[in-house]
């Protein structure tokens, strides 16, 4: 009974600090914060996201969203569907209507989302960033889908390494990515030797399962 007792133990150990090493989110306030803001909602994330924006597609959404929260009229072509409620934002610009002597077909779209993590101290923040040209993808430098982790406690949003949170390097290349504005999981589209496969990211509490 002893034997058994001290296995029981060990077992329950194991399982324990299995536990812990899988927390994706075990030393994140260890990193420099991207940035610093109080109880977020959609709109605080994407107004303290943007005002880092650094390269030339952010500075444009930068500039269409101040326009926005200012009521004033938005250029040609840009539109915004602000989504509170769902915690969803997208911002689209048609490159036609702005520019319609070149008629190139392209838009650019990008999204932001978040989710509250299961353990009550966490939020993912997500942002999407794709373009089309006749309604088919392109892939350019600013592609791709970015997280980032909230961390309640200290109020700081920080970047994480995306394998932690399910998103593993087959994800990476071109592959095309949609936000839920309802539910919780992430839409995929994978190239596969010039196929196109669906495939989801499933919500898991804490990151994402590919299925």
């Amino acid at each position: 009974m002893k034997h058994k007792a001290i296995i029981i133990c060990a077992v329950a150990l194991f399982s324990f600090l299995g536990a812990k090493a899988q927390d994706p989110f075990k030393g994140l306030t260890n990193n420099e914060p991207v940035a610093t803001f109080k109880v977020p909602d959609i709109v605080d994330f994407v107004t303290t996201y943007l005002s880092t924006a650094e390269d030339e597609l952010h500075g444009a959404v930068a500039e269409a969203w101040t326009n926005y929260l200012k009521n004033e009229k938005p250029d040609k072509g840009v539109s915004f569907t602000v989504d509170k409620k769902n915690g969803y934002i997208r911002y689209e610009m048609d490159y036609d209507q702005a520019y319609p002597e070149d008629k190139t077909g392209e838009k650019s779209c990008v999204e932001y989302c978040y989710w509250n993590c299961n353990d009550g101290l966490h939020k993912l923040f997500a942002e999407n960033v794709y373009l089309t040209q006749n309604d088919k993808p392109i892939f350019t430098e600013f592609s791709g889908m970015y997280i980032y982790v909230y961390d309640n406690a200290t109020q700081k949003l920080y970047m994480i390494d995306q394998d932690r949170i399910g998103i593993g390097e087959d994800l990476h290349g071109e592959t095309t990515f949609a936000l839920p504005r309802k539910g919780k999981d992430i839409e995929v589209l994978m190239d596969n030797d010039g196929k196109k496969v669906p495939k989801k990211l499933v919500w898991n509490g804490k990151g994402f399962d590919l299925k």
